[in-house]
């Protein structure tokens, strides 16, 4: 095993914590404001798109490094962080969706649904929030 990369990690955190501000900019307009201005709705669905990768990729790095796993999906890297204690396991279990998600952003943009963006989005900074503290409370106990 490799060591886990902290500092990585750490810029990875701090990348995911600038998207949330920049996520609860745009949320203090109304929907209807964000879906009248193509661009910044654009721009958020590519921050949700960048901050669910971010918890991926860190996920997929504490998941390979510290317990020798390896998951098939990207949904099998944040259910596998709960079976590993370093989220709550049924915390895990419900936001594995997230991976779904961000698969329609990237693959299904032409057919995306407005509405299930703007819900989404409206609970992301909470969601993306736990993750980031599971992580930071991982590395400190590491």
């Amino acid at each position: 095993m490799v060591p886990i990369n902290q500092a990585t990690i750490e810029d990875k955190l701090f990348r995911l914590n600038e998207n949330i501000k920049f996520i609860e900019d745009v949320l203090m307009k109304s929907d209807k404001e964000i879906l009248a201005d193509k661009p910044l709705y654009y721009g958020l669905q590519h921050l949700l798109q960048i901050s669910i990768e971010i918890i991926i990729d860190i996920g997929s790095h504490i998941l390979a490094e510290k317990f020798s796993v390896n998951p098939k999906t990207y949904a099998d890297v944040i259910v596998a962080l709960g079976e590993k204690n370093i989220l709550n396991q049924k915390f895990a279990t419900e936001q594995a969706e997230m991976a779904k998600f961000r698969n329609m952003l990237v693959h299904y943009y032409d057919n995306i649904d407005d509405n299930k963006v703007l819900k989404y989005s409206r609970s992301a900074p909470e969601i993306f929030q736990i993750f980031g503290k599971a992580f930071t409370d991982f590395l400190q106990n590491k």
